[in-house]
């Protein structure tokens, strides 16, 4: 009875992942961003072929093919990627690691591929619709961070299949690479996330939202290439409150493994020049059961607006909500110590381009300073830009508590740190 039972709940889950996978495979649209990614993961792992597949009940369909021969579709049952997307487990073949199967190993053996890595993609039911996939005849060792760089890949393609889905099969047309405008419309803004850590304990206590445009064509733009841009308008008011709806449904995540982790969100000084402003930032996180006292806004640089009786008082009416207020960017642009008194705000964060000082004499005695003016106004301090052990070890002793930078994470998508949390799918 019970192996009878077994069988037919596999059977309807086999129907559902291959119902999942169909809607996936008119892409036409957007093959030039898929197509981009791809092709950066193959450079950036070293690999000479990645595909992208996505498998059906009996089909594996190629979407993106870099440097491997022609090939659209194959019987999934003679694929590598069957067995990475029945198990839902990543497989690689290496010269310094081996997790794959015996069927892999063989089929490897038969096509003549010395190296094979490939990752699970999930759709937005949550069920594995297909693999990146890498793969080289030459022998390759694939570390650890690669296979991270790999997964961070991975999480970048579903994050763009599932903007196919939302949007259709025609985005919308863009007048050019800065209309944020149709961007914004498209559902193309989205947050990226980087860990925030506790100095003392190395544990993750939060993470900072950064928007990141998922563009049509160029795929991940980075903000240095968007954001200057919107800060010239107003239209990095309706980024902002995207990038913290979306991130706050991310929060509602998270807390169901760690309930007391932070959310920082950028928030330019623009919207607090706006009488509807604290009506805006209510409006934006009310969908989600996060508690404000555990969302940060951090206030980024803006020349445009001065800090006038208006902003002073929607600050206080943001701290009488519950949300914490920090300066960004401290020690360059805007962020003078004029406003440690004007704006009261309960917390900084230290610019990267002082960290890059920490071993210097100047440096140290500037970020000792700073330090103590946090601790006696009683204010959180984090320190960014942190990128090896040596610099993380200098800012405890000069009495940093909290950090970020590439020494613990770059940013990921969404989905990468879900899964880096743990969170139930």
């Amino acid at each position: 009875m019970k192996h009878d039972a077994v069988q037919p709940n596999r059977r309807s889950m086999a129907r559902r992942q291959s119902d999942s996978a169909r809607r996936y495979l008119d892409l036409e649209a957007t093959t030039p961003a898929l197509r981009s990614t791809v092709e950066l993961a193959a450079r950036t792992v070293g690999f000479a072929i990645a595909q992208l597949n996505v498998l059906d009940e009996d089909t594996q369909y190629t979407l993106v093919n870099i440097g491997g021969p022609p090939v659209s579709t194959i019987e999934r049952s003679s694929t590598l990627c069957d067995d990475v997307v029945r198990s839902e487990k990543p497989a690689v073949v290496a010269r310094n690691r081996v997790d794959a199967t015996v069927r892999q190993r063989n089929i490897l053996d038969q096509v003549g591929v010395s190296a094979y890595a490939s990752v699970p993609l999930r759709g937005r039911e949550g069920l594995v619709i297909g693999t990146l996939c890498l793969l080289d005849r030459m022998p390759r060792d694939f570390s650890t961070g690669q296979f991270q760089e790999l997964e961070q890949f991975a999480s970048i393609l579903e994050e763009q299949l599932d903007l196919h889905r939302r949007v259709g099969s025609t985005p919308t047309k863009l007048d050019s690479d800065h209309d944020l405008a149709g961007a914004l419309y498209a559902g193309q803004i989205v947050p990226w996330f980087q860990s925030i850590v506790d100095l003392r304990t190395k544990e993750i206590i939060g993470f900072e939202a950064l928007a990141r445009w998922h563009h049509p064509t160029r795929g991940l733009v980075s903000p240095a290439d968007f954001v200057p841009f919107a800060e010239s308008s107003e239209l990095i008011i309706d980024v902002d409150l995207e990038v913290l709806r979306q991130s706050v449904k991310e929060a509602d995540a998270w807390h169901e493994v760690r309930p007391e982790l932070r959310l920082s969100v950028n928030l330019s000084g623009r919207h607090l020049a706006h009488p509807d402003a604290v009506t805006q930032l209510q409006s934006a996180v009310a969908a989600s059961g996060v508690p404000a006292r555990l969302i940060s806004l951090e206030l980024t640089e803006t020349t445009s607006v001065n800090d006038g009786p208006l902003i002073r008082r929607h600050i206080e009416d943001v701290h009488a909500l519950g949300f914490r207020v920090l300066l960004d960017d401290f020690g360059s642009g805007w962020s003078s110590l004029e406003r440690l008194v004007t704006l009261e705000p309960d917390g900084i964060k230290i610019d990267s381009h002082l960290t890059r000082f920490v071993d210097t004499v100047r440096g140290r005695a500037l970020l000792r300073a700073l330090a103590g003016v946090a601790q006696d106004l009683k204010m959180s301090l984090i320190i960014e830009g942190i990128e090896t052990r040596e610099q993380a070890d200098i800012a405890v002793d000069l009495g940093c508590t909290m950090a970020q930078g590439f020494l613990w994470s770059r940013p990921q998508s969404a989905g990468a740190v879900r899964r880096m949390l743990g969170v139930p799918r």
